[in-house]
């Protein structure tokens, strides 16, 4: 089973977020559901794969998204890292100023770069 997280930070408000969110389901054929005000899954299925996003929007600016699929982690699941790839392009296209990190089940946990303080 694949699984692949990508935290997306900063990104934009709310509203303008949902507005995006909704438009890849129309796009791309899914079914965006939200779940509350913070969580929302999108079930989409691509060339026959079968694929699951859950989206959580933390502390008002970070995405954190997870795609998961039926698609073997044995060969780097190629068709599930291209969706989550184009996913990222698409959003990260409408917020010039997000940064991205991943993380896989085969790549371990997100590496955050130390915060420094400004002086």
């Amino acid at each position: 089973m694949a699984r692949y997280e990508a935290l997306i930070t900063p990104v934009i408000d709310g509203n303008d977020l949902r507005e995006t969110l909704d438009q890849i389901a129309q796009q791309w054929g899914g079914s965006l559901t939200w779940l509350d005000r913070h969580n929302a899954s999108l079930d989409l299925v691509s060339a026959g794969l079968q694929l699951k996003l859950l989206l959580e929007l933390r502390r008002g600016d970070d995405l954190l998204l997870l795609v998961t699929s039926r698609e073997g982690m044995g060969a780097g699941a190629p068709r599930t890292q291209e969706l989550l790839e184009k996913l990222l392009a698409w959003i990260t296209g409408r917020m010039p100023r997000s940064q991205v990190s991943y993380r896989s089940d085969r790549d371990g946990p997100i590496r955050r770069a130390p915060q420094v303080p400004i002086r």
